[in-house]
Formats: C-alpha cells, sequence, structure tokens
C-alpha cells in the first residue's frame, strides 16, 4: 500500500527548474527598487569623485610650479597660467585648462611645458577670485606679488560644477606659496558659503 503523504495530485505537480510568472514579477520588482535607490547615489559619487581630482590636479600643477622655481633658483621664476592651447598662457579662463611652464634645461632662459591640463568637463567653472591668469612662484616658494592683478589679495580659486554651490570646491594660495584647500565642501577657508555663476 502507498503512504498518503507520498502521493500528490497531478495538477499541483510543478516542473521542477522553472520559476512562475509571479515569482518573476516579485525579482524584477524588488531589482528596479534597487536600482532606482542606486543609480543617483552611485551618479552623486561619481560627479564627487570627479570634481575631487579636478581639484587636486590644480593642487598638483600649483605644488609642481612651486617645487620647480625652489628647484631651478631661476629669478624670474617658475609660472602656473591658464592656458587653452596647452603650448603657453593664453588669458582664458581658467576652466579652459592650465600650464605649469618649468625650466628648460637645454636654455635656462626659457621656459617649458611641465604639465599640461586641458578644458575641465562641460559644466565646471574655474575662477580665481582676482581674475589673476597668471601665477609666479620665485626661488624661495613664495607668490611673485608684483605680477597679480591685485597684490593685496589672495590668490583663491573656486570649482563649481552643474550641482551648484553647495558642492563647489574652494582652495587659496598663501603668499608663502603654500597650497591650503577648505576642508569643507561649499565654504571657503572661514566658513563663508561659495557662490557659484
Amino acid at each position: 500500500m502507498i503512504p498518503l503523504a507520498t502521493v500528490v495530485p497531478e495538477r499541483t505537480r510543478r516542473a521542477d527548474g522553472g520559476f512562475t510568472l509571479i515569482e518573476l514579477l516579485v525579482t524584477v520588482v524588488v531589482l528596479s527598487i534597487l536600482l532606482s535607490l542606486g543609480v543617483p547615489a552611485f551618479r552623486s559619487f561619481m560627479q564627487n569623485d570627479q570634481q575631487w581630482t579636478q581639484t587636486n590636479t590644480l593642487v598638483v600643477g600649483l605644488n609642481s610650479a612651486r617645487s620647480e622655481a625652489i628647484k631651478s633658483d631661476r629669478a624670474a621664476g617658475v609660472q602656473i597660467c591658464s592656458s587653452s592651447d596647452g603650448t603657453g598662457c593664453t588669458a582664458t579662463a581658467w576652466d579652459q585648462g592650465w600650464i605649469v611652464l618649468g625650466v628648460d634645461p637645454a636654455n635656462p632662459r626659457a621656459l617649458k611645458p611641465l604639465q599640461v591640463v586641458g578644458r575641465l568637463p562641460a559644466g565646471t567653472t574655474l575662477t580665481e577670485a582676482n581674475n589673476n591668469l597668471i601665477i609666479t612662484f620665485v626661488s624661495n616658494g613664495t607668490l611673485n606679488t608684483n605680477l597679480l592683478q591685485n597684490p593685496a589679495a589672495r590668490v583663491a580659486f573656486k570649482m563649481c560644477d552643474a550641482r551648484g554651490a553647495a558642492y563647489a570646491r574652494y582652495l587659496e594660495v598663501t603668499l608663502m606659496g603654500r597650497v591650503v584647500a577648505s576642508p569643507v565642501v561649499g565654504q571657503d577657508l572661514n566658513g563663508v558659503p561659495l557662490i557659484c555663476p
């Protein structure tokens, strides 16, 4: 005799290895909820990373110019300037790109490109507070204030992207040539909120 527990009517049996329509729909709904939560966070992460990278590239450029000025002991100094063509200073906006011009070993009186950074992504602006398009470091690592637009004012950069002032980055170059970045996004070194164009 067959035990009752092993008898299963034919209509309740199901083929092995398949999914029902309900199981597939539940899976699709769960995946869509997870994606709707994850995609915006990932996009924000990517924007933050891109802006952080661009800001650090500027910091590296400024520090490279300062280091080269100290190393070369060149009286005229070493420059970092806005450049849209990557070959020399072009007096364009900083977000069009910049270049570090260092001493050419073959011709110590001439400057050659040490670092070239191209145009920033669309929607990103980089401005210097006093419209300084050329920043010169002298052999002791300090700024050559005689070549600044406003020698009494600080050299301060602000980088904004499409997200606005709350996500802006700020950095300043002291007269001693030190580059200082604001630890708080959207504020300057004194805690004043930034304003983006």
